[in-house]
């Protein structure tokens, strides 16, 4: 190394120091998800480390272009006495940046199954929930925080040492042409090398795919990487996999269903902050919900339902609108979030319902008084309208027995009909329970209590509920938002990751009442209303009633990877081919791929997610969501 240019060895020092970095920390990553990375043998493990360094160049080539320049550009920049120092105070300032997604995935992907985006910006933006959360989020994970400081000074201090070795004398003066053009060239075609890669297509989320499976995409990439390649990326992009005529042949969004009578029943859609149907003995065969598991076995209740999304904004589009997260960002925060659509609240304006939508959190808190609006509720009842402040906690909001009491009360002064939708809010970090509550079960993870609490508070709306007016005329509709902690091996797989209850109830309807075995997602809750009330209107929605009992289709995405089960088999597709085919429920852990034992099977499930992605992404892109 000693023979090359002094500002060739000193670019070849900070890469080699950088990659030590995001190696360091995609260890620390790794030994923080054990679990998640269970699936894959030593091989597959070493390997994504290894081509790991691919999207670590990426990274190192998008952070650290100024001092790259430095490098690359004509004498004399490299020379000038300005330069040693802003090296030196760019890379200490910039380094622990780069490095910090990384140290906050290592938690924050147990909750949501992936690397940050560049959607976790308006997340953070969005209210002021995280921001003020951030003194116990230091506080229960502080070993992250403490980890991330010392590898940056470890780093930093390394960084500095060969600094100052490093000579910043300029070379004879006949040299420095030729070697100037030479390092321009050179040192340019790599770095486009770095950013575009050797394959047709730009690197993406999805490349991973072509160094490992679907199981270790984490793994291999990194978190700097997965926000700065998303960052002004156009959201949807147009697929034509087929003619238009030919996707609807094997996916119609647009759905209506027959019926001899209307019902005006009212509607209340309960949905539980973070209800993995892990947590729901009913469906698990054990759990902290006793009351739930009472209601499911008195309502029809759906085995294997699938949320369509990984992050609480996500649920509502798919339970209000049947509109899937299928690109890297909610729909919420998208730019298409002020597209026309047809949903539920404005379909029952028609049939004359009130309507209105309770979160016990700040408004703001995750976008959902904005999209509550467009969506067409009436009301949005949040933080700002409950009447007795000094019942927030001093971190989120309300607590879930007080808020559904103050819900219970409010619906009673509703006229009907109405649909009214709460969503709860303690199931969540820093999992506490109020004064009086600790008595329920802990459990081996920390959601554990808060669950339980959870459905002690329903217990207990329902209880007050049962004694008004409104309550025998009314359809419940039971649902979590997400997944969250687990410790089961079924549900840390792509297939288990979105399993959430989902129960129709009615007090006065006892045909309503079963457990269904099929597949269903959130997307199927808005037709299901729709068929089960006898509304004979068209509706757009990627769903279908769960009451036709025909062959159903589940589709979510993540990580540039759709997933499709019609509840025999999952099809993995990463947006150009299949990548997977396993059978369901047999196969949960995904350890045997049928991908060519089953060409067939293969064949049919990957056309109807192609006609499915191709539907979905022009008639977002172009604003064509309503059914006519």
């Amino acid at each position: 190394m000693k023979y090359l240019p002094a500002h060739i060895r000193c670019l070849l020092r900070l890469v080699l120091i950088t990659l030590l970095a995001l190696f360091l920390s995609r260890l620390f990553f790794f030994v923080n998800n054990l679990h998640t990375f269970a699936l894959l043998d030593t091989s597959e493990t070493v390997s994504a480390f290894l081509y790991g360094i691919r999207f670590d160049l990426w990274s190192f080539s998008l952070a650290f272009l100024p001092l790259i320049l430095i490098t690359a550009l004509p004498y004399p920049l490299f020379y000038s006495p300005y330069a040693p120092r802003f090296i030196k105070w760019y890379y200490i300032i910039i380094l622990p940046i780069v490095l910090m997604p990384d140290f906050a995935d290592s938690e924050y992907s147990k909750f949501t199954g992936k690397r940050s985006t560049s959607d976790l910006f308006t997340l953070v933006t969005t209210g002021d929930d995280t921001l003020r959360m951030i003194p116990d989020f230091l506080r229960d994970f502080w070993h992250v925080a403490v980890a991330w400081i010392a590898l940056s000074s470890l780093i930093i201090g390394l960084f500095l040492y060969i600094h100052k070795r490093t000579q910043f004398r300029k070379p004879a003066a006949g040299k420095r042409i030729l070697r100037s053009v030479l390092t321009f060239l050179t040192i340019s075609g790599l770095w486009f090398l770095c950013i575009r890669g050797t394959g047709l297509k730009p690197a993406s989320l999805n490349t991973a795919l072509v160094y490992t499976r679907p199981a270790g995409v984490n793994l291999v990439l990194n978190s700097s990487f997965t926000i700065l390649n998303t960052i002004d990326k156009e959201a949807l992009a147009e697929k034509q996999f087929m003619t238009d005529s030919a996707a609807l042949k094997y996916y119609n969004p647009v759905v209506a269903y027959k019926s001899d009578s209307i019902k005006t029943d009212n509607i209340v859609i309960i949905i539980f902050e973070s209800l993995g149907s892990e947590y729901c003995g009913y469906i698990n065969g054990w759990g902290f919900t006793p009351f739930l598991d009472s209601l499911f076995s008195q309502g029809l209740t759906v085995q294997f339902n699938f949320a369509n999304g990984k992050k609480s904004p996500e649920a509502l589009p798919s339970i209000f609108a049947g509109i899937p997260t299928l690109f890297d960002q909610p729909y919420t925060s998208s730019q298409y979030v002020n597209n026309s659509i047809l949903s539920l609240p404005a379909l029952l304006k028609r049939y004359h319902y009130h309507t209105a939508f309770f979160h016990g959190g700040k408004n703001g808190t995750m976008g959902f008084d904005f999209f509550t609006k467009v969506a067409g509720f009436d009301e949005y009842y949040g933080l700002n309208e409950y009447p007795d402040k000094s019942h927030f906690d001093g971190n989120w909001g309300i607590w879930d027995h007080l808020y559904l009491s103050y819900f219970c009360k409010t619906l009673s002064g509703f006229r009907q009909p109405f649909m009214a939708s709460v969503f709860t809010l303690y199931s969540h970090r820093p999992y506490k329970v109020p004064p009086g509550y600790e008595y329920l079960p802990k459990g081996d993870y920390e959601i554990h209590q808060p669950i339980a609490y959870t459905d002690e508070a329903l217990r207990q709306f329902f209880e007050e509920a049962s004694k008004t007016d409104w309550y025998k005329n009314t359809l419940f509709i039971i649902t979590g938002d997400h997944t969250s902690l687990t410790n089961m091996p079924n549900y840390m797989t792509r297939t288990g990751f979105y399993m959430v209850p989902l129960c129709f109830y009615h007090p006065s309807d006892t045909t309503l009442k079963g457990r269904l075995y099929t597949v269903s997602q959130h997307c199927d809750v808005f037709p299901t209303i729709v068929d089960y009330m006898g509304f004979p209107d068209s509706i757009l929605v990627f769903g279908k009633s769960v009451m036709q009992r025909r062959k159903s289709i589940v589709v979510n995405y993540l990580n540039g990877v759709y997933w499709l089960c019609d509840g025999n088999y999952c099809l993995l597709f990463d947006g150009d081919k299949s990548i997977g085919l396993y059978k369901f429920p047999e196969d949960m852990m995904e350890k045997e791929n049928l991908l060519l034992l089953r060409p067939e099977k293969v064949n049919e499930l990957e056309m109807v997610i192609k006609s499915i992605i191709q539907q979905y992404n022009s008639r977002i892109k172009h604003n064509r969501m309503l059914p006519s």
